[in-house]
């Protein structure tokens, strides 16, 4: 397990913040997920390899904030 800085700046609205919490939960890879000191920046404990977790992080954000 391996230990990523998530970017969420893009969830700014309540449902893009449920949206993110219900796909957290619902990774299974996903093993923790912590606030950081930027409030922008989630730790992930995330049970994949670097590559995985890139691909599974750059989902989640909608189309217009990739």
């Amino acid at each position: 397990m391996r230990l990523y800085e998530l970017d969420v700046s893009w969830a700014r609205s309540a449902s893009e913040h449920r949206y993110l919490h219900w796909e957290l939960l619902a990774c299974e890879q996903v093993r923790g997920v912590f606030h950081t000191v930027r409030e922008d920046i989630l730790a992930v404990l995330f049970s994949g390899d670097r590559h995985v977790f890139s691909d599974w992080a750059s989902s989640l954000a909608p189309e217009a904030a990739r």
